[in-house]
């Protein structure tokens, strides 16, 4: 049988799923560094969807996003100066946001 076998016990990944916001977060902000220092961008950008890969193999890693509504429906991992928001959905990892922490917290809408 050709393929890695999984251990009993170990998790499969995640599916990875993005929010039109979510995109749209993650375009923004690398144009925006792009602009000012390419090579910068281009290692935000690689942090950024390595992390994401993490959580598709450990969605449990990112705490409870207590900030945001409804509680314990939201995760975030930060990433430098951003967080990801993310949620689960079954098998599905949906990667709403990529959030600059310096924005105003109480704008975040995260779907």
């Amino acid at each position: 049988m050709a393929g890695r076998r999984r251990v009993r016990g170990e998790r499969a990944a995640a599916e990875i799923h993005w929010s039109r916001l979510g995109e749209l977060d993650l375009e923004s902000a690398h144009a925006l560094l792009r602009a000012v220092h390419p090579e910068a961008a281009k290692e935000w950008a690689t942090a950024v969807l390595d992390a994401v890969d993490r959580l598709a193999a450990h969605p449990q890693v990112g705490p409870v996003a207590r900030d945001l509504r409804p509680t314990a429906r939201y995760r975030h991992l930060v990433v430098g100066m951003h967080r990801i928001i993310y949620r689960l959905e079954g098998e599905k990892l949906w990667i709403l946001r990529v959030w600059e922490a310096r924005r105003d917290p109480d704008s975040l809408k995260p779907e």
